[in-house]
């Protein structure tokens, strides 16, 4: 009976270490799912001369150049909201791109109301207005998945060592003659 309390606090462990690890698969899925959903969106193509779109409020837009022979792209863009107030353009500053010809050249956050108005001139043919993922929420992700799995691992580690070094249960038989 004394093993008992150490067997109950060994099977806790291994529980503990396997939760550990699935919460770290859920911390890399959580922000992934979203970046790649937002990646793989085809946007709204834009035109000549302005383009009136229609999205999602509240959320970071950027504007997608295609640089097909790669010598880069001199895109300006100004952006509106319904009332004809101006939208703050920025630099995207680091980028993760799906496509080898494909750039990321400006982000914006669309209005509270989702309706806006968008003007690019410049030497790209191919210009369109999609959903940006959040790179910062994706590195915290990865960042919390790599700590929680790290701790996952050391659980399990101790969890086996202590499985492996807790002795046999031994079963005795024994017959009683009439």
């Amino acid at each position: 009976m004394a093993d008992e309390p150490r067997r109950l606090n060994s099977t806790v462990l291994g529980w503990i270490s396997l939760s550990l690890l699935l919460l770290a698969a859920a911390a890399v899925v959580a922000p992934l799912v979203p970046y790649v959903l937002a990646a793989r969106d085809n946007g709204v193509p834009l035109g000549e001369g302005p383009s009136e779109i229609v999205a999602p409020g509240d959320r970071t837009w950027g504007v997608y150049f295609d640089d097909r022979d790669n010598s880069g792209y001199g895109e300006t863009c100004t952006v509106t909201d319904s009332t004809g107030r101006p939208i703050a353009v920025r630099d995207p500053g680091v980028t993760v791109s799906f496509s080898s010809t494909e750039m990321l050249g400006h982000v914006f956050d669309t209005p509270s109301d989702g309706r806006f108005t968008i003007a690019c001139h410049g030497e790209s043919a191919d210009v369109r207005v999609g959903p940006v993922g959040s790179l910062p929420s994706l590195l915290v992700g990865m960042a919390a998945a790599a700590l929680l799995g790290l701790v996952g691992v050391i659980a399990g580690s101790v969890w086996l060592t202590r499985r492996s070094a807790a002795p046999e249960a031994v079963v005795t038989h024994s017959s009683r003659v009439r």
